[in-house]
């Protein structure tokens, strides 16, 4: 039972690594992060097409700005007119050095998601 429990927590371990590191810096303080103090970030939006929801899936820190400036109705990467059936989502988990500042962050997350920094 104890090699299964390890071997869970090992796949559990490798799937945490492919999404984007935990920052090691409070973007509201500018001190060290607790990661045990954190917040889940998520903002999801239309695009017009397949081709402009692969670039964003390949990089999605890249059309963070995008996608923070999106406007109803119009794909943050191409410009054109979204279609609503297609969307992408940024998200990460953000680090906070205490709880004053993910307080900060949760009460206006747009604001301050570009100032996360690993």
């Amino acid at each position: 039972m104890k090699h299964i429990l390890i071997a869970f927590f090992g796949l559990v371990a490798g799937f945490a690594s492919a999404a984007e590191p935990l920052n090691t810096v409070c973007p509201i303080s500018g001190k060290p992060a607790n990661p045990a103090i954190t917040s889940n970030y998520s903002k999801t939006v239309a695009v017009c097409c397949n081709r402009c929801k692969a670039q964003f899936t390949a990089a999605p820190k890249g059309y963070l700005s995008n996608i923070l400036a999106a406007t109803s109705g119009q794909c943050p990467l191409s410009k054109k007119k979204s279609d609503p059936a297609i969307t992408v989502t940024y998200a990460r988990q953000v680090a906070f050095a205490d709880a004053a500042s993910k307080a900060t962050f949760d009460a206006a997350p747009d604001k301050h998601i570009k100032e996360v920094r690993q």
